[in-house]
């Protein structure tokens, strides 16, 4: 006994037989969008593959306590206060003071080099030349981000 709705066979046939064909096409069509496929192809393909492993992917906090964790553990920049902010995953800003341009280039490279941090906002300033008033008596902590 057949409920409504059920499919005939025949009609379970038809739509078999539909979406073969709507796959045949997406498939012809995929294969002349993106290009043949051949053995040199594969080769490039599998060489680039092993040059670069994929570097993991910190969530914005995650990323953030990372570099706040080997900015203090350097011992170089242990004595200065610097704050990691996360921005986006896999980007964090810098912030605090230095005493040297030198030591804020160090903070960014030691938070670069943490993995899963691909990009640095390196906003530290250098006390001496980022504190002096300018002509105009602003300074560098009146500016807006």
């Amino acid at each position: 006994m057949r409920r409504r709705g059920d499919l005939t066979g025949l009609q379970l046939l038809g739509w078999a037989a539909l979406g073969a064909a709507a796959g045949a096409v997406a498939g012809f069509l995929l294969a002349e969008w993106v290009g043949g496929v051949d053995r040199q192809r594969l080769e490039r393909a599998a060489r680039r593959a092993r040059e670069r492993p994929p570097r993991p992917r910190l969530s914005a906090a995650a990323g953030a306590r990372a570099a706040r964790a080997a900015l203090s553990g350097d011992p170089e920049l242990r004595g200065f206060a610097i704050e990691a902010t996360p921005v986006a995953r896999g980007v964090v800003e810098l912030r605090g003071w230095v005493p040297t341009r030198a030591a804020r280039a160090h903070a960014g490279r030691v938070a670069r080099a943490v993995p899963g941090i691909e990009t640095v906002v390196n906003s530290i300033l250098v006390r001496g030349e980022d504190d002096r008033s300018p002509a105009g008596g602003y300074l560098a902590t009146d500016q807006s981000a």
